[in-house]
């Protein structure tokens, strides 16, 4: 789920600060340009309409000179419009004297605020100030719809950029959708196609761990409910007979064999059920399997010591130098135990075991001159009650041996490959192990 916040974070800084100063940006450059240009049309046309105004000043200020009933004119004069006029007394009208001395010269006083623009013309012979009052020029307001359509041009930029973010997403969730449904349905085959960009690769991946987990247990529970039923059926049929033979037989000698029989039946159900529990156990010690350095080498001798036979002959190609494995002692001793009781099972007469180093592994390789395994068995040979073709009458046993060797192998993060051996001809098992990091 990294990737999925690591990405919601880089969009969302992306659409609120890097479109936002780009909109920013775009904006001021324009607002720049129109403000000049905006800034030169209206000192024109304020010019203009100053001295327009400043010549109908003169005229009127040269009429109301002249009038008797100048009050009258101004009180007539409609005052709602956008120029007003009205007279204050020059005295009221308090001024530094030069532009007092300019003013009753004749030359207009120009008085401009935020609100208005005033002229004041100097009547002469009643020695007042005629004012005419203006709104100032507000210029054009062409560009009050830019900052609404950039606004909305950002906040549509927002909206795609999140879309685009969300569906990949999407689109995944819903293939994950619907890999869950149909393993739900049974298809315990389903499986999710990973990419290598991927919001929720970490998701993706343990749902395909879990689906092989799922799908590794139900395939192990058929194979042990059918070979459970398979191999317990019959040494149950052959104690009923044995019981039923012995209520009917007299002769102690009979009767003693009868039991005997019996007897090595009920062995051979406690050696199955044993070896169904030790099977069982490996899926319990994934939460406490206890690693540390192990070493291998002299695990190793150990085992071959304790499965040693005087009819075959073993072959042993180590490294000189001490081999730590990183693991758990005992169940790698489980592990090459087994390995090396399927070889002294299935060989004719040798048996060869090497270990080489690799990088941060080892490899361990137990072959033999048996008959080898088929291409087409060695996958199912790995699964619990699997035996090899023509193994069953030969060599006693329920085909757990490599299965439990497959456990303990994944459980050390480890790898089990099997080939034909190049120089004794018969089957090799190959297993990588972790060295320890010491």
């Amino acid at each position: 789920m990294r990737n999925l916040t690591l990405s919601l974070l880089a969009v969302v800084l992306i659409a609120t600060i890097g479109l936002g100063w780009m909109f920013d940006g775009i904006y001021a450059q324009y607002l720049t340009q129109y403000s000049d240009q905006e800034q030169q049309q209206s000192t024109t046309a304020q010019q203009d309409a100053i001295s327009v105004l400043e010549q109908v000043g003169t005229h009127l200020a040269v009429t109301l000179s002249a009038l008797d009933n100048r009050q009258e004119f101004i009180d007539k004069w409609p005052n709602e419009g956008t120029l007003s006029l009205h007279l204050q007394p020059l005295t009221n009208f308090p001024l530094p004297q030069a532009l007092l001395d300019d003013l009753t010269a004749g030359q207009p006083l120009l008085l401009e605020t935020d609100d208005s623009i005033a002229l004041h013309f100097y009547l002469a012979r009643t020695d007042e100030l005629l004012v005419l009052t203006t709104l100032p020029h507000t210029g054009n307001q062409g560009n009050s719809l830019l900052p609404v359509f950039l606004t909305s041009l950002f906040y549509l930029a927002v909206l795609l950029l999140m879309l685009l973010w969300l569906y990949p997403l999407a689109k995944r969730l819903m293939t994950l959708r619907q890999a869950a449904q149909s393993f739900g349905e049974g298809n315990l085959n389903q499986r999710i196609d990973v990419g290598s960009i991927s919001y929720i690769r970490d998701l993706e991946l343990e749902f395909n761990r879990m689906a092989q987990r799922i799908d590794d247990l139900v395939t192990d529970i058929k194979l042990l409910s059918s070979a459970v039923s398979h191999d317990l059926r019959t040494p149950l049929a052959r104690i009923r007979f044995g019981i039923d033979t012995i209520q009917e037989e007299d002769d102690p000698v009979l009767r003693k064999r009868f039991e005997q029989r019996i007897s090595d039946n009920v062995d051979e159900m406690v050696d199955l059920v044993e070896s169904l529990l030790s099977y069982a156990r490996l899926d319990q010690t994934l939460i406490t399997l206890n690693k540390a350095p192990v070493d291998f080498i002299a695990l190793l001798n150990t085992c071959i010591n304790n499965k040693s036979q005087d009819d075959i002959e073993l072959t042993l190609q180590v490294p000189k130098q001490q081999v730590m494995v990183d693991g758990e002692f005992s169940y790698l001793m489980v592990l090459m135990s087994n390995l090396l009781q399927n070889a002294y099972q299935y060989c004719d007469s040798q048996i060869q075991v090497t270990v080489v180093e690799q990088g941060s592994n080892i490899i361990v390789t137990v072959s033999d001159d048996g008959q080898g395994i088929a291409i087409e068995q060695r996958e199912q040979i790995m699964k619990p009650f699997i035996r090899g073709q023509g193994s069953e009458k030969k060599v006693k046993g329920y085909g757990m041996g490599l299965a439990i060797v497959k456990r303990i192998v994944e459980w050390h993060h480890g790898n089990i490959t099997i080939d034909n051996s190049a120089s004794l001809h018969g089957a090799q098992f190959s297993i990588t192990l972790p060295k320890a990091k010491v």
